[in-house]
């Protein structure tokens, strides 16, 4: 029977790739991966001629019935990201549901992620943690992403942009997050850095012009109140008081640790 394979690659050091993914991308009929002209150094580099085919946010569910195609004909099928472990905020769920439930065997080969090798580095009790993808870069979404961070108990690991980390931090400080943050720039490479701080301290320490991969693990809550979880509920009281939607804002941002102006946008088109 044909194999779907879940494979890792590394995250910057290249020796820290496993025998067993090598062995794995040489025997499969093709490779599915995010970049073809990165994943081309990758494979070169460990000597695999197995073809290379696109699989990214943009077509992978274009790609499905493809992947099920090959397998149906007995085809061995790999899938790589970019970097780290698949599916960790890359594309590819949609598929690996599909598939099991047409009963594909699928194999997942652990290996290198940013996400374990922060928490192993940030000095917090790590017994239970919560990942939260890429930070939102405004609305809804972002308010939600601080919500979380306001009630977490336990670490929280996510990801940002070198362009954006300083305006996520100045965002964090501004809202009053007051948690211990470590922040991971280039994990396992030459130029690995680990900052640790609140946002305050942190912002005095980042240059504006840094670059590579970034991981930020933030620190369980020191903050004593706890965030309304069902804002919504209260937007559509207040509107259906008639409260002006700059007014609303403002008065939530004093109950909820939100900003005025993220709850003014939330509510300016209702």
């Amino acid at each position: 029977m044909s194999t779907f394979y879940i494979c890792p690659t590394p995250i910057g050091n290249l020796e820290d790739i496993s025998e067993r993914v090598i062995k794995t991308l040489q025997s499969v009929d093709v490779i599915y991966c995010e970049d073809t002209r990165r994943a081309r150094k990758l494979i070169d580099h460990f000597s695999i001629s197995t073809p290379l085919k696109s699989y990214f946010i943009g077509n992978e569910l274009d790609k499905i019935s493809e992947i099920e195609d090959a397998l149906i004909k007995d085809k061995d099928v790999a899938m790589i990201s970019d970097a780290g472990t698949p599916l960790i905020s890359d594309p590819g769920s949609e598929l690996i549901r599909y598939l099991v439930s047409k009963g594909f065997e699928i194999v997942s080969i652990p290996g290198p992620s940013s996400v374990i090798t922060a928490l192993t580095l940030s000095g917090f009790e790590i017994k239970e943690f919560q990942f939260l993808g890429f930070i939102p870069k405004a609305g809804k979404e972002k308010s939600e992403f601080l919500v979380k961070l306001f009630n977490s108990e336990i670490p929280t690991v996510c990801f940002t942009s070198p362009k954006r980390l300083l305006k996520d931090l100045d965002y964090f400080e501004k809202e009053g997050l007051e948690s211990e943050l470590v922040i991971c720039r280039e994990l396992t490479k030459k130029f690995e850095t680990i900052y640790r701080g609140t946002a305050e301290t942190l912002k005095n320490q980042i240059s504006e012009n840094i670059k590579g991969e970034i991981t930020i693990v933030v620190g369980p809550t020191k903050n004593n109140n706890n965030i309304d979880l069902d804002v919504d509920k209260a937007i559509n009281i207040l509107l259906k008081q008639n409260v002006p939607k700059r007014e609303l804002a403002k008065a939530l941002s004093v109950v909820t640790n939100m900003s005025v102006n993220d709850l003014y946008e939330r509510v300016k088109d209702l």
